[in-house]
């Protein structure tokens, strides 16, 4: 399989000051794209103040010591170039891309923008007004509150607990002295990478990458444990009354892995079968195709720097709520206990070696691909290998994980519904709890 690049392609340099550079050529078009990395995210927000990250790293574009907000996007725009920050998992990013013929100016932008933000009081408050706005409007919205819920008790004990762009007591709260505390406190030497991906010769761009980073220091406070997910024990349920609804939303968490983890490709390949691979996966062909349940349904899963859930989705009329749910883990109780038919397997890995090259078509793709490899310290062969150890997964190897995370006696629901209708359907199915959508929705 032809690749963009090849492992060798990619050189690197790590600073005294701790920090990384990478650079990779992409000769397809000549363009520049810039990233630095910083290795945290929203598992760093301060308690009660979630959503901070994400609002720091969107703030590093509103200026810099030199440049006002205004004064940085025509400097831009000039360029014809195009730029953008934001945090999430594990990760936070500022981007830059434009002509290569522009190396020198976009990679000047970069190190400005990353080393010396201003962060302006009023763009900063429009900032959070903005975010608040949002957060109000969306407090309506049952499956984004389903969603949000559902990860709160996955991922319950640990950092990530709470969504990344914050809750609306959490971002009402923030301002430019916590962002610049942020800053001051995370945005280090030890924890940047630099990539820059472009039409010229690697170690060129190396060189000039060098530059930007080089005699930045910082005083470097170590990194806070991230923790890990509590145990879950037995079945716990949630529901949330939502008189006026005729749809209920039913979300289901299971314990995964974390993006480290060797199993991590016979549970990519377990997941497509079970729930991720659309009309084919085995919960759309049981909940929907025979039962009529719903409309739709997927599982996702969620591999961070922790053990992230495997969340199963889906909504169905009030009247089918119950049955619907257990029909959903009827299903996984039963791929746990006979695994994947040979076809099923087959497809999940054609998909994925199939897809393989979409993921690389463009130098955002690339710079994405290469940039998750290094945040959690993973090797670039794991990507341009790929293709060969997706199609060497064993059945036996997805039923081994199956069996592993699919437990039935342990997981987490969420179901947000007219509760009154089927309350007492569930009271068979584990440990419930009934709660108002007023209080999960705040």
């Amino acid at each position: 399989m032809n690749l963009p690049f090849k492992p060798q392609d990619l050189v690197q340099a790590e600073l005294p000051s701790g920090a990384k550079v990478l650079a990779l050529s992409y000769r397809k078009l000549p363009l520049l794209y810039v990233v630095l990395m910083l290795r945290r995210g929203a598992e760093g927000d301060p308690e009660g103040e979630e959503g901070l990250a994400d609002l720091t790293a969107e703030a590093l574009t509103f200026g810099t010591r030199e440049k006002g907000p205004e004064e940085l996007v025509l400097a831009v725009e000039r360029l014809g170039a195009s730029f953008s920050a934001s945090s999430g998992w594990d990760g936070s990013f500022l981007q830059l891309s434009g002509l290569s013929e522009d190396l020198e100016e976009l990679v000047e932008l970069a190190r400005e923008i990353y080393l010396e933000p201003s962060f302006p009081p009023e763009e900063v408050q429009r900032a959070v007004e903005r975010r608040v706005a949002r957060l109000v409007k969306s407090r309506d919205e049952a499956e984004r509150v389903a969603d949000e819920l559902i990860w709160k008790e996955a991922m319950e004990g640990t950092p990530y607990a709470h969504p990344t762009y914050g809750t609306l007591s959490s971002v009402n709260g923030l301002n430019r002295e916590k962002v610049q505390g942020f800053y001051s406190d995370n945005y280090t030497p030890k924890d940047t990478v630099l990539l820059l991906l472009g039409n010229e010769d690697p170690e060129a761009l190396l060189d000039r990458g060098k530059g930007v980073l080089e005699g930045w220091q910082s005083s470097s406070a170590p990194s806070p444990p991230k923790g890990m997910p509590s145990a879950s024990q037995g079945r716990k349920i949630i529901l949330v009354d939502r008189p006026d609804l005729t749809q209920s939303q039913i979300r289901i968490a299971f314990c995964g892995l974390s993006r480290k983890d060797g199993r991590y490709l016979a549970f990519k390949v377990m997941n497509y079968i079970l729930g991720g691979g659309g009309f084919s996966s085995r919960l759309m062909q049981r909940v929907r195709s025979e039962r009529g349940y719903t409309y739709g349904i997927r599982s996702t899963f969620h591999p961070l720097g922790i053990p992230g859930p495997l969340i199963i989705s889906t909504f169905t009329p009030t009247e089918s709520t119950a049955s619907a749910l257990e029909e959903v883990l009827r299903t996984v109780e039963e791929f746990s206990r006979e695994g994947p038919g040979e076809e099923e397997l087959q497809e999940a890995k054609s998909y994925y070696r199939g897809n393989f090259p979409l993921r690389l078509e463009t130098p955002t793709q690339l710079a994405k691909e290469v940039l998750e490899l290094e945040l959690y310290g993973l090797p670039l062969e794991e990507l341009s290998s790929f293709p060969e150890r997706v199609g060497e997964v064993k059945a036996e190897e997805v039923i081994a994980v199956a069996r592993e995370f699919l437990s039935l006696d342990a997981f987490r629901a969420v179901v947000i519904g007219r509760v009154e209708a089927f309350e007492e359907a569930f009271k068979g199915l584990g440990s419930v709890e009934v709660r108002s959508f007023e209080d999960v929705s705040a």
